[in-house]
């Protein structure tokens, strides 16, 4: 795969004047930004490029879900006109994302680009298995006609909330070379192809993106279609952040389309150490998102991937912040530093989990346990987990045959059912 950047230099001049005409948009067209830069003594003049990031303000879904939508979409353009993505997550609160044709199609090349450097070919078959979703009707069929032939159209999506027998037999009709779906929904599939024995389905690759994949999870996949199993980073408001690099395994930062920043106390994180994601997308001037708090947790990477490709990377993707658990002296603690104890080399006995907390004194690992033996492990488990929740918590392991995804077909790692604000303050929800 050639870049369309020859170095990382020319990729960062790049970025660095998509983010000074951004801002000036914003200012001059979004009253959203033209108040909150006012506000914060900010003139895009100010701004020389992604070494002054910290002069801009960062800005949340809740600070942008309660503003009328004239407000958060620049002027000249028709939010009815508009393509949308509507998004509610684990808060039930709606929130739209609104961009123009031109922009979602730019958006799309990225995508192809990424999944050619995945492993990709021209004339590949693609399918994804997710959620149905009605065509926005403001989608302009006349044009997306004649890109087909570029690639520039919809696959075929089959319903990931279809029983697993019969989204593998549509998956076995359609012979896909390459398969793309959330981890939770194809491990449901790839559970049954193990499971019965039926007829295979052989993708020369399988690509995962939406929510976390767990070692567990991608052993699975790996298992279930008996192909290559690669992740991509991506979200409603910004449909590619980053994908997995063939050669080191971290994620390549789609450097040219988002700033993805990984911030820990408020500065650039080091690679590796772990920090809250925000983000600013570089393609979309009709409703911005500049500085915006994804609600992710994320462990940096090199600013220049060990690949020698112009990318940026990200180490690993931890998850919602949302998902953090308050304990009850106070803690706010993500629900990674409890998984990273019981999984890795010891893990094979889990087919799958999910951490649940039920009260803020305890929390319940469910596992669906693969084959007989679990009882062995359980004891090792709690004892690594109780060690870092400390006294005062309870926890245990209850062995299940099933876990249900959520309304939205994504499997939740991790869950708290403890009101916010009965402890420690929770980081912003991401949904």
């Amino acid at each position: 795969m050639k870049y369309l950047w020859r170095s990382r230099r020319e990729l960062a001049e790049f970025r660095d004047a998509e983010l000074r005409r951004l801002l000036v948009h914003a200012y001059e067209n979004v009253p959203y930004y033209r108040t909150l830069f006012d506000r914060h003594r900010l003139h895009p003049r100010h701004v020389r490029g992604t070494i002054d990031l910290d002069l801009i303000p960062i800005s949340s879904k809740q600070d942008l879900r309660g503003v009328p939508a004239e407000k958060v979409i620049a002027v000249g353009h028709d939010p009815a006109r508009l393509l949308t993505a509507r998004t509610s997550g684990a808060t039930g609160q709606p929130f739209v994302i609104r961009r123009t044709w031109l922009e979602d199609k730019r958006n799309h090349l990225l995508r192809l680009r990424a999944l050619a450097s995945i492993g990709m070919r021209l004339g590949d078959r693609r399918v994804a298995v997710g959620l149905a979703r009605p065509t926005d009707p403001n989608d302009l069929k006349r044009i997306a006609r004649p890109l087909r032939r570029l690639g520039v159209s919809a696959i075929p999506r089959l319903d990931g909330l279809e029983e697993p027998e019969v989204i593998a037999a549509r998956l076995r009709s359609r012979r896909p070379d390459v398969l793309t779906g959330m981890p939770g929904i194809l491990c449901r599939v790839a559970d049954y192809l193990i499971s019965s024995g039926a007829q295979p389905v052989h993708p020369r690759l399988v690509v995962v993106s939406g929510e976390v994949l767990t070692s567990g999870m991608q052993r699975r996949l790996e298992q279930g279609f008996q192909a290559p199993v690669y992740q991509a980073y991506a979200s409603h408001e910004f449909p590619l952040l980053g994908w997995q690099c063939t050669r080191t395994g971290e994620l390549h930062c789609c450097d040219d389309g988002v700033i993805v920043e990984v911030l820990r106390d408020g500065r650039p994180a080091a690679p590796g150490e772990q920090g809250e994601v925000v983000v600013t997308n570089l393609t979309a001037f009709a409703m911005p998102f500049i500085r915006y708090r994804l609600g992710d947790l994320a462990t940096a990477g090199l600013q220049q991937c060990a690949c020698g490709g112009p990318f940026s990377s990200i180490r690993q993707v931890q998850g919602r912040s949302m998902d953090t658990f308050v304990l009850p002296d106070g803690r706010a603690l993500h629900p990674y530093h409890l998984i990273e104890t019981f999984t890795g080399r010891n893990d094979s006995w889990i087919r799958q989990y999910q951490l649940v907390q039920e009260r803020q004194d305890r929390i319940v690992l469910r596992v669906i346990p693969n084959g007989n033996g679990a009882s062995d492990h359980i004891a090792r488990v709690e004892r690594s987990v109780l060690s870092v929740l400390g006294a005062g918590v309870e926890f245990r392991v209850q062995l299940l045959d099933h876990i249900p995804l959520e309304h939205n077909g994504k499997f939740r790692l991790a869950r708290s059912l403890v009101e916010p604000g009965s402890g420690a303050s929770v980081p912003s929800h991401h949904g």
